[in-house]
């Protein structure tokens, strides 16, 4: 019985540990709004030949559609994604995932 309070107990706060120190999570340095934000309410829809520009649907996440863009140049598989200003961290975290000629989603990792 105490071995098994003991495992349940290590169990519930490795898990609390992870949660903690997930970036995703955690708001960006100066902003109102995570990775995770960013993740699950931006878009991306081309606009012209090359450029792909980011639509939010979430008020707060104002700053990454006037700060970032997105660009094609080797075709759909690879579109670059870019931020500016004080959101140039995204720029690492990152990427445009493209699901069809004219639409796509930003993903972010750790």
């Amino acid at each position: 019985m105490i071995k098994l309070t003991l495992l349940v107990s290590i169990a519930i706060f490795c898990s609390a540990c992870e949660l903690s120190n997930d970036l995703n999570l955690k708001n960006l340095k100066g902003y109102e709004f995570s990775l995770h934000d960013v993740q699950g309410h931006c878009t991306v829809k081309r606009e012209g030949d090359r450029h792909l520009a980011i639509y939010c649907d979430n008020k707060k996440l104002k700053p990454v559609m006037s700060s970032c863009e997105g660009q094609i140049s080797h075709g759909l598989e690879d579109p670059k994604f870019y931020c500016s200003g004080g959101l140039w961290v995204l720029n690492k975290s990152c990427y445009i995932a493209m699901l069809n000629t004219h639409n796509g989603n930003i993903m972010c990792k750790k």
